[in-house]
């Protein structure tokens, strides 16, 4: 299991923290049921009450479910709950960066497609909402490159594929942690004049349109940052 006693110093953490890296690296699958708490007890070298209070903080943060009577097992996480614990790193390299870039190149395209082809009214006025927040937000830097990303993430709700909106969802965190210099590197001008012509295609219902839209203006982005 890779489990071992721990010091008297900080012990409920020190199990927490050995609990979610078993459950993390594999060794506990989900839906895997978990040593019992006595065995915990032995494993760890700590009393009954912390071994308690260590599942009930680790069934507090959703990580692990305990059954009465039964016993406490690895909670089956839904995808996009699987996504959300992706951890993201707070700088991206110039590697991250291009890989992100080349990974929105091959995939905003066709998403964007779908989204317009699967849009509802009430979809198509937020997205409008959006892009007039974008054009009023010219002058904020900040505001306009989180704008920027929200119109990306609006576009991927209206996939209606929980596997699409969720990969998408990760990448625009990454993403928010760049745009704001890319905003500032190539100024508002581009943004508004590429999200204008996705808008208005969408208004008209071509999907084809707004995905060629789209693909040009991430190769036209790409272009100049890679």
């Amino acid at each position: 299991m890779g489990l071992h006693q721990v010091t008297r110093r900080s012990v409920s953490d020190q199990v927490i923290a050995q609990m979610k890296e078993n459950i993390e690296n594999g060794t506990w699958q989900p839906g895997e049921r978990l040593p019992g708490e006595m065995q915990l007890c032995e494993i760890f070298g700590v009393s009954r009450v912390t071994v308690r209070n260590a599942l009930q903080k680790l069934a507090g943060e959703g990580i692990i479910e305990t059954k009465i009577g039964d016993g406490s097992y690895v909670k089956k996480l839904s995808i996009s709950e699987a996504m959300s614990r992706v951890n993201v790193p707070g700088d991206l390299t110039d590697r991250e960066f291009r890989e992100l870039l080349e990974f929105r190149c091959v995939m905003e395209g066709p998403l964007c497609e779908m989204a317009v082809s699967r849009m509802t009214e009430k979809d198509l006025k937020k997205l409008h909402q959006n892009y007039d927040n974008m054009c009023a937000m010219q002058q904020n830097e900040t505001a306009f490159a989180r704008a920027d990303v929200n119109f990306h993430t609006i576009l991927a709700s209206c996939c209606g594929n929980e596997i699409l909106e969720s990969a998408y969802r990760m990448i625009c965190t990454n993403l928010s942690r760049a745009m704001q210099d890319i905003v500032h590197r190539r100024g508002e001008a581009s943004g508004l004049k590429y999200h204008k012509a996705i808008l208005e295609a969408a208004e008209a219902h071509d999907a084809r349109r707004a995905r060629m839209a789209m693909e040009q203006h991430m190769q036209e982005m790409a272009a100049e940052l890679l």
